[in-house]
């Protein structure tokens, strides 16, 4: 379906290709006063043209800020927030239409890195809890190291068996993925699987359970 407002380079009449000349700045008004005109009225050409409009404009900022992963889902969002803004007469300017979604844009990603900071640092890295204390460790991380040992262990306690059985032999006993596979009779997608949803489980249930431990300690340093 072509589109209706936003930048059309080539028109098709009949077997005949002709490149368009530069679009005029009152007829790109007149477009974008005609798209808002179609969005208030839930035209569905007018939403696609809208999204269209959005996704070309927005591209190169978010593919520099998201994840790919990402990416397709913030578009959709934003759009959403734009077809809700103009149906309520919030856009008062069509003309301004790009630099509204823009500002929808940058809140939006905004919000997302604060997120995504957050996540680390709340992220309780597995790797380095079944990690053992060096030889030449001081006593203080002799003493951390026993206390992450004793952690490890009341989770791995917590987890369903078969995910307690996976992150043990691979970073306990640091068996293969090879070896893993053939003992606990897993294909590699079901190994795949299986590690992900267990790794996520034990550094969930470990946040919960270091929450908890300095919940207990700030209760004792207050009742002295």
């Amino acid at each position: 379906m072509a589109s209706h407002f936003y930048p059309l380079p080539i028109h098709t009449t009949g077997i005949v290709t002709v490149t368009s000349p530069p679009e005029p700045s009152a007829d790109l008004s007149f477009r974008l006063d005609d798209l808002v005109r179609r969005v208030q009225a839930g035209d569905a050409s007018g939403m696609l043209d809208l999204y269209e409009y959005i996704l070309a404009g927005l591209r190169p900022y978010l593919a520099r800020q998201l994840r790919p992963q990402d990416y397709r889902d913030k578009i959709h969002n934003i759009f959403v927030d734009v077809v809700v803004a103009i149906q309520r007469g919030q856009l008062r300017d069509p003309e301004r239409l790009m630099g509204f979604a823009r500002t929808i844009a940058r809140r939006k990603v905004s919000v997302y890195i604060d997120a995504a900071a957050s996540v680390r640092r709340n992220q309780v890295e597995i790797g380095s809890l079944f990690g053992i204390a060096s030889p030449g460790a001081t006593p203080e991380q002799e003493m951390v190291s026993q206390e992450e040992t004793a952690l490890v262990r009341i989770t791995l306690a917590r987890l369903a068996e078969r995910e307690a059985e996976i992150l043990s032999r691979f970073y306990l006993l640091e068996q293969t993925e090879t070896q893993i596979r053939a003992e606990m009779k897993l294909t590699h997608t079901q190994y795949r699987l299986l590690k992900w949803r267990s790794k996520a489980h034990f550094e969930q249930m470990s946040r919960k359970q270091m929450a908890s431990r300095h919940l207990q300690v700030l209760c004792a340093n207050s009742s002295h």
